[in-house]
């Protein structure tokens, strides 16, 4: 089988970069202004950084947890489509010191939930276990939205919680990947008419372009 025009994998990138910078431009604020220049230069976000300041372990959990929010059914999961090494280079190489102290003290608030429940660090725990884990983490969230006089479409401040930095970070990081944006999504790479009033129970899944 011959190989791809390369040509069409420049296409590709161009679509994917458009992708990122639309919805980082979208959500505002000092992450998504970082995050919009690094993808209108074309820098590739979903690989480790060479400097990471997650340890080992805690990659392992940002790992588990990205896939514990979206994880593998009929559509790729959250690993499959790189979202640790997403969120891994913006921990790393993209937060500002204040978000990326508190998304750090997450993990270990984490790890110590589940020392304290289960006698076990998160990373040895069972699913179910770290399911719970993760609701509570939820829970606490809930309380800090609520409180946002910020509307409702807009990126709360860098001291947003634990939880909402990493169920932002996921899903950006899911939406913004190949797999993401062209096998979740219905992807049309050139889009033609516009049909305002389309029946979602026929196309089953929202459109990407």
């Amino acid at each position: 089988m011959p190989p791809e025009p390369a040509h069409r994998h420049d296409r590709a990138a161009m679509n994917r970069r458009e992708i990122i910078a639309q919805i980082a431009l979208l959500l505002g604020g000092s992450l998504a202004s970082r995050f919009a220049q690094a993808a209108l230069r074309g820098d590739d976000l979903h690989v480790a950084p060479l400097q990471s300041t997650l340890s080992v372990e805690q990659r392992l959990m940002v790992e588990q947890l990205a896939e514990l929010i979206i994880p593998r059914t009929d559509t790729p999961g959250a690993i499959d489509a790189g979202v640790p090494a997403f969120i891994d280079q913006i921990v790393s190489q993209w937060y500002t010191s204040v978000e990326r102290d508190i998304f750090l003290d997450g993990l270990t608030r984490l790890d110590a939930y589940c020392l304290g429940q289960y006698g076990a660090l998160f990373n040895v725990c069972n699913t179910q276990q770290r399911t719970r884990a993760l609701t509570v983490a939820d829970e606490s969230t809930r309380s800090y939205q609520l409180e946002s006089t910020l509307k409702a479409r807009e990126l709360p401040d860098e001291h947003s919680p634990f939880f909402y930095k990493l169920k932002l970070l996921t899903v950006l990081g899911y939406y913004t990947s190949e797999l993401g944006a062209t096998q979740e999504l219905n992807y049309n790479p050139i889009p033609g008419r516009y049909d305002g009033d389309i029946d979602f129970d026929k196309v089953g899944r929202q459109w990407s372009s």
